[in-house]
């Protein structure tokens, strides 16, 4: 339906509504609190009747107030009635406090990769060469490292043999995420051509009345240019009336 004037402009706002179709209907709630909030006057365009946009004076025109009021335009704190956002909290001198303080100090620093060169076995020497503790703790390293090296093997063995799978499956997924919302889009697309559809057809209904009443309008004026030039001859042409004597 076309949209006419909506908001009273003597404070008091009444029922925020469009106009000009079978039945009026009201403003979404977001876009009737944007008006009352604001004291605005919406008025909606017709361009399927108003043709002066199209001339190259007029868009110009148009572009300049445009870019007119741009330059004057404050947006508003969307986000200022929302609560501020809570503050991390972590243990007192735990792991991810100290990693949350690191990555405050240097946003761009990474986790390092794991670091597996305390676990490379080396044979003691000197005075440890004949140290039974120390050989066992070299064992130990040795088989940390065997078992690390032994887990990538399993992990690279799993990867060959159900990884291209296992990533076609996250795909098509992938693929079918991207066909539902292309749908989605489509979908969206088909409701603004039918409102559109639907504004043209409610404005070219009445185009004729509001022809009929721009017509009228014209015509009121010219008569009472008329009129108003017929009261200054009439008073040009009247002799002057004589004072009254006191």
């Amino acid at each position: 339906s076309i949209m006419a004037l909506v908001v009273a402009a003597s404070g008091g706002w009444g029922t925020v509504a469009t106009t000009g179709g079978a039945h009026d209907a009201p403003l979404p709630n977001c876009l009737a609190r944007l008006i009352q909030n604001k004291h605005q006057v919406l008025v909606d365009a017709l361009p399927y009747l108003d043709k002066e946009y199209d001339k190259p004076n007029m868009r110009d025109l148009v572009d300049s107030m445009i870019d007119e009021e741009m330059d004057q335009f404050e947006p508003d704190d969307y986000i200022a009635s929302l609560p501020p956002v809570p503050a991390p909290s972590f243990t007192e001198g735990g792991i991810l406090a100290q990693e949350y303080q690191r990555l405050v100090a240097d946003p761009s620093s990474r986790l390092s990769a794991v670091d597996v060169s305390r676990y490379q076995p080396r044979a003691p020497s000197g005075k440890d060469a004949g140290s039974s503790l120390a050989w066992e703790v070299a064992v130990q390293r040795a088989q940390t490292l065997q078992e690390h090296t032994g887990m990538r093997l399993v992990n690279d063995d799993l990867l060959q043999q159900y990884g291209v799978n296992s990533w076609r499956a996250f795909n098509s997924g992938c693929e079918d995420t991207i066909d539902l919302y292309k749908k989605e889009v489509e979908l969206q697309k088909l409701k603004v051509l039918d409102i559109n559809r639907k504004r043209m057809a409610a404005q070219i209904t009445i185009e004729s009345k509001l022809r009929k009443l721009e017509d009228r309008y014209e015509q009121a004026v010219a008569k009472n240019m008329r009129i108003e030039a017929e009261c200054v001859a009439l008073e040009k042409s009247m002799p002057a009336l004589p004072e009254a004597s006191v």
